[in-house]
């Protein structure tokens, strides 16, 4: 029979804090009969009780009372009871029961964000920290660890779906495992429930902007210095918008043509770049190079060295300039209100239609993998499927002629 309550009753014996590599086998294995009682007035239960070890919510190995309805009194014997115990007992006086941690999701949570969260980049941190306060805290906060399954962060995510978007779905998946990942190292669980779940299927999509050429030449129209070089800098490199603020004049190699990537600039702190591919020198045309040196002509020198700034000399902050100063713009030639990212897209699309390789447009934008290029960056114009289509047809069907346009006759 299922149980139908469980309480818990901390125990003030503790153990030392657990170093090893199971904490569970530490403590002293101690064989116990455990004790059956009959409880309630209406209908009388009848209740178990026993000591237990549990990972206590400071890491330490402690002893609790744990008890739990075995059933009711009118449908089990007192024989049947005391052998429901004895089952239930067996893994411990084995000794081949782990000890469940008692700690909270939301009180982990903290103490990995204290101890895990610092150290990765700004960016990273704040992706993490937005991601389970918005959604995983709310979920999860008051569960134990320990009682997380993987049945309900599929069930979470499954819901979440109705709402979300998949790249969202997958964020939130990539929290939840990190969070786990530290409590099974540090010996609270046994494993990951996020191992293992199935993100569910992907929903259409809008085509994500990129800008054509001769949009490009429309944006420049109407900038002055310095945003017109800003604009150059990022349809030219496809350097992210965190790369290029961050940038120094010690960086902008104007004889060898080169632009160093060595840090970042987010959310108001420099930082290292994102991967190690993302440290590269990025070639540097004449068109750019005449417009950073206009730019370097015209602007106020300050302290930092720093190529673009405000006026207080600090590096600009990425989506407050792009609400400033590019969305106005894109509302005036018509086109759709993005950020700095579609400049970076758009490289990566106009390297693909000039058929270069893919490894050649991976080491421009600096990333990790040639899969990031491709699947997240590279948007295939309707004139080049249009084309290839085409040469597919004339492959396939060299013989076939042709039909004639309305109008037209074929002799």
């Amino acid at each position: 029979m299922v149980d139908s309550a469980i309480t818990i009753v901390a125990d003030a014996g503790r153990s030392g804090r657990a170093n090893g590599k199971d904490m569970a086998t530490m403590a002293r294995r101690r064989y116990q009969e455990g004790h059956l009682l009959i409880r309630g007035k209406r209908m009388k239960k009848w209740v178990a009780r026993w000591r237990e070890n549990v990972i206590c919510e400071d890491g330490t190995l402690g002893r609790v009372q744990r008890t739990v309805v075995i059933g009711a009194v009118s449908e089990l014997t007192k024989r049947e009871a005391l052998n429901e115990l004895k089952k239930r007992l067996g893994p411990m006086n084995e000794g081949t029961q782990r000890a469940e941690a008692t700690i909270t999701f939301d009180k982990f949570a903290h103490k990995w964000e204290e101890a895990i969260l610092p150290t990765y980049r700004a960016s990273t941190r704040y992706f993490y920290h937005n991601t389970l306060h918005r959604h995983l805290l709310p979920q999860f906060a008051t569960h134990r660890l320990c009682d997380i399954q993987p049945s309900d962060v599929q069930l979470f995510l499954t819901h979440k779906a109705e709402r979300y978007a998949p790249s969202v779905l997958h964020h939130i998946r990539a929290t939840l495992s990190r969070i786990f990942a530290a409590a099974t190292k540090w010996n609270y669980v046994d494993g990951n429930p996020a191992d293992g779940v199935v993100l569910p299927s992907k929903r259409s999509v809008r085509p994500k902007t990129t800008f054509k050429p001769n949009d490009v030449r429309r944006i420049l129209a109407h900038l002055a210095q310095p945003y017109r070089s800003m604009v150059i800098m990022a349809a030219l490199t496809g350097m992210r918008a965190s790369e290029f603020f961050a940038l120094t004049w010690a960086d902008v190699d104007f004889e060898r043509a080169l632009i160093f990537v060595r840090r970042t600039f987010y959310r108001g702190q420099f930082g290292p770049p994102k991967t190690a591919s993302s440290e590269r020198a990025v070639p540097m045309g004449p068109l750019l190079a005449d417009a950073l040196r206009e730019h370097l002509r015209l602007a106020p020198p300050n302290e930092s060295g720093l190529v673009f700034c405000d006026a207080a000399g600090n590096p600009h902050d990425a989506g407050n300039l792009a609400r400033r100063v590019l969305t106005p713009v894109l509302q005036i030639v018509g086109l759709p209100n993005t950020g700095w990212r579609a400049f970076r897209r758009s490289v990566a699309t106009a390297l693909s239609e000039l058929h270069e390789p893919v490894r050649t447009a991976q080491q421009v934008l600096g990333h990790s993998s040639p899969t990031t290029t491709l699947a997240f960056y590279t948007q295939t114009e309707e004139k080049s499927q249009r084309d290839a289509l085409s040469k597919l047809e004339e492959l396939l069907f060299p013989s076939v002629p042709k039909f004639a346009k309305p109008g037209e006759l074929i002799h």
